[in-house]
């Protein structure tokens, strides 16, 4: 196994790694909505937190040269809200069939406060 780190990614001051490799799967830990570039939150809403913690997880995957076709399943956790219909909107425009499994959660709270993160898991 190995670590994943990138600059597509935002990092993280908390022990873990962005992500892992392991044989023929890669994990990538909760991206939060996040700008890599900046540093700050996304702001702009459910829709467009979604899109950045996807962009995120696409990021940490890139640097094993994998794609969201790789992925395999997604975990979705939702802090304070139960929109999913938003996030699932999102999700429909930008993974590619076939689909992975997703688990969907709505948790009281999530790292530094923010609203949602997204993890997945890819296979080579």
């Amino acid at each position: 196994m190995y670590a994943i780190s990138t600059d597509k990614a935002p990092r993280t001051s908390l022990p873990f790694s962005e992500g892992t490799s392991a044989a023929r799967f890669a994990f990538v830990s909760a991206q939060p909505p996040v700008d890599p570039a900046t540093g700050r939150l996304v702001e702009e809403g459910l829709g467009a937190q979604a899109n950045q913690c996807l962009d995120n997880v696409e990021g940490v995957l890139s640097e094993l040269e994998l794609t969201f076709a790789e992925v395999t399943k997604l975990t979705i956790y939702l802090a304070g809200t139960s929109d999913f219909a938003c996030v699932d909107r999102v999700c429909a425009r930008r993974l590619t069939k076939p689909l992975p499994a997703v688990t969907r959660l709505e948790v009281c709270s999530l790292p530094g406060g923010v609203p949602i993160a997204i993890e997945a898991i890819a296979c080579r």
